[in-house]
């Protein structure tokens, strides 16, 4: 095994090695994000790989999945750059055979120091001169090269390529694959950032090209439709003359329904848009304008900019409503969490400097009650926490959901049981659970922590009003009742209560507190579970949650264990702030 000083110095080389490989990797992401362009990312790669591993050659090739075929997008053999479009484009083997579609199948690096020896396998294989010409290997010969590297470029760990480094005279180390693998990255993150500034100024030469509509007439109709951005053209009397590809995807009207007809049937409240978008001079620079646009009973968020022309009017739009969407969420978030943020770490504070400034002169029993209430509120501060990050892990696909078989009976009782002592002495809960119910599919700790909401929901927003919890069984379908008397829920509200930190009460004067974060993890959970979630209410008359989850047949019979999961652990993870008294 070595002795201690042996090892302590082999990991300190390890770290040194180490610290060395992210110093390189730093400098690299810094150098190749000067440049804007694909091509000039891909020139500075290869510079900087030659400075830390020995090769002979090196190609860059793409892969794109929609007809499944490698093509090469840069080549350099002995000291000579060689034109990509010699070498043919080759088809994924989803098998793994060939080593570029082993890579791409799999999504790791492959290290080859037999290079000669794996070209005997199944796969098309090329050795390439440094003049260009290409022979297909073993068929034309034995192979030149001795080892290679290949490593996977990744876009959001899809794979979009694959990076060959090769030589002939001496082999590859593991240490030499993870350098280069990191290299990789830095220049695949270079490179889709090079082709988003493409994008952009693609967008902006859109735009440019909208102004040229009226000046190109016949002409103009073939480039508008292969721009991006959506345009119509409006002449004197108000009807549409032209209405390209990209505005019959952004509005679902096809140029047959648009075209021809009044401006004012197409967009509801014509008028008042037309008012608020300013109209260019052609040839001038043109402002864009974003607003809200009904279609066909839909709601759109577009940028406008417009452009007078000789037939009339050109207008260019871009359809933002899910970045206005996120926009939105991001300022509710922002006033959400500041809001529920604010009341805890006050109370904390003020708990805290009384303590220091004047622990000599305060009793027991009020150093005892203020760090109860800095207690409080942490754990309030944690919950607030736990819900955010819980939600991420959902947007995000990120959370395990169990499935096994429930006694809902059980832990709907224990629940209760469980949050009575931390709801208001005034509250009260009735229970009512049909034990022939049976067993439920779904996670144990996840149908309790929607359990836990929804009560705390009623008892939040119920104005103190008793709570009914009901279990029953109806048609394979276990179902939990959680029902207050309060004032219930408006129509228009029924369904934005489970979007993310909607709130009735948008400015939260009236709200009682929370995230706004509660209804929408339950019924993200229950509809992980395969369950449903709705609500049913009429204003004045209280309201009625109900969780539906299928029964558990499909898992088999409950375990007879009386000791086993079974059993309620009342205590366990239940996700909510404690009350204070």
């Amino acid at each position: 095994m070595g002795s201690p000083r042996y090892r302590g110095v082999v990991k300190k080389r390890e770290l040194e090695r180490k610290a060395e490989i992210a110093e390189l990797l730093l400098d690299a992401a810094r150098e190749l994000g000067e440049t804007l362009e694909p091509e000039r990312v891909y020139v500075r790669f290869h510079e900087l790989l030659t400075d830390v591993v020995e090769h002979d050659g090196i190609i860059v090739s793409s892969y794109d999945d929609r007809d499944c075929r490698i093509r090469c997008e840069y080549a350099w053999v002995e000291g000579n750059r060689l034109d990509p479009a010699t070498f043919p484009a080759i088809p994924l083997n989803r098998e793994g055979g060939g080593m570029q579609s082993r890579v791409i199948t799999s999504g790791r690096p492959l290290l080859v120091n037999d290079y000669a020896g794996r070209v005997h396998e199944t796969g098309v294989y090329y050795d390439v001169h440094r003049d260009g010409t290409l022979r297909k290997v073993p068929e034309a010969g034995t192979a030149t090269t001795r080892a290679a590297i290949m490593v996977p470029v990744k876009d959001e760990g899809r794979v979009v390529g694959v990076v060959q480094v090769m030589s002939e005279l001496r082999d590859y180390s593991p240490e030499q694959v993870e350098l280069v693998e990191g290299l990789v990255a830095q220049m695949a993150a270079a490179v889709r950032n090079a082709r988003l500034q493409k994008e952009r100024r693609r967008l902006e030469v859109a735009q440019a090209a909208a102004q040229a509509v009226a000046a190109e007439r016949q002409q103009a109709a073939q480039v508008l439709d292969a721009v991006g951005d959506g345009i119509f053209l409006v002449d004197g009397d108000g009807v549409i003359r032209h209405w390209n590809r990209a505005a019959e995807l952004a509005t679902g009207l096809p140029a047959s329904g648009a075209s021809g007809r009044p401006v004012a049937e197409i967009f509801q409240e014509w008028q008042a848009i037309a008012e608020r978008v300013p109209v260019a001079d052609l040839g001038a620079a043109a402002r864009s304008v974003t607003l809200p646009v009904a279609v066909d009973d839909r709601e759109l968020w577009l940028s406008f900019v417009a452009v007078h022309g000789e037939d009339g009017v050109v207008y260019a739009f871009r359809d933002v409503t899910g970045e206005r969407r996120l926009d939105e969420e991001k300022r509710d978030f922002v006033a959400t969490i500041s809001h529920e943020l604010r009341t805890p770490m006050a109370a904390i504070y003020g708990a805290a400097e009384t303590l220091r400034r004047r622990s000599t002169s305060l009793t027991r029993g009020n150093r005892e009650q203020l760090v109860d209430m800095i207690a409080t509120q942490a754990t309030r501060l944690s919950h607030i926490t736990d819900e955010v990050l819980l939600t991420t892990k959902l947007d995000r696909g990120e959370l395990r959901v169990g499935q096994e078989a429930v006694d809902v009976g059980d832990l709907v009782q224990a629940t209760v049981n469980a949050v009575r002592g931390q709801l208001p002495t005034s509250t009260r809960i009735s229970l009512d659970i049909d034990r022939r119910g049976g067993a439920a599919s779904g996670d144990r700790d996840r149908i309790q922590q929607v359990l836990f909401n929804l009560i705390e929901n009623a008892a939040k927003y119920g104005g103190g009003a008793p709570i009914r919890v009901e279990v029953k069984r109806a048609n394979g379908v276990v179902r939990i009742v959680v029902a207050d008397s309060g004032p219930g829920i408006s129509l228009a509200d029924q369904e934005r209560i489970f979007e993310k930190f909607y709130r009735a009460d948008p400015q939260l004067r009236n709200a009682p507190g929370g995230t706004g974060l509660g209804l929408y993890i339950s019924r993200q959970l229950v509809e992980r579970m395969g369950g449903r979630l709705h609500v049913s209410s009429d204003v004045g008359a209280g309201a009625t949650f109900v969780v539906e989850l299928p029964g558990a047949e499909a898992l088999g019979s409950l375990p007879e264990d009386p000791g086993g999961s079974s059993h309620a652990r009342p205590s366990e993870r239940l996700v909510g702030p404690r009350r204070e008294p």
